[in-house]
């Protein structure tokens, strides 16, 4: 019993040292990425909040976005959709770093499928 403790408490420091370096997580609901940038969280967070900053970070010109929450600079939350994309909701979290700024994004597909649910009903006339 004991042995299994050390071993798992091995396991979480090693899981700990090796954060940075964690593989993706991805799911048809979520998508999890995080990357560390050599620049402040007050950088990063300003390139994310502002229009002119998304256009020089995101590729992604066509898709709209709707802001939801602000918590200047360590977390932005919004909810974007393009032409003949659903709408996502995707959060940033922003952590100081020493070497800058680790930034975790994580993307999720709204829980109820308003879209599919709509379309499943034929328009009645008035």
């Amino acid at each position: 019993m004991a042995e299994q403790a050390e071993r798992a408490e091995g396991e979480q420091a090693e899981a700990g040292r090796d954060e940075h370096r964690r593989a993706p997580e991805v799911s048809p609901e979520v998508a999890r990425r995080e990357i560390e940038i050599e620049a402040s969280p007050e950088e990063v967070f300003e390139a994310l909040v502002t229009e002119q900053g998304r256009e020089r970070w995101l590729d992604e010109p066509s898709r709209e976005v709707h802001i939801e929450v602000v918590e200047a600079p360590s977390r932005l939350v919004w909810w974007w959709v393009g032409e003949d994309e659903p709408a996502t909701r995707v959060e940033f979290e922003i952590v100081a770093v020493p070497a800058g700024a680790r930034v975790v994004v994580t993307e999720r597909a709204p829980a109820f499928p308003i879209a599919s649910l709509a379309a499943s009903f034929s328009l009645v006339a008035a």
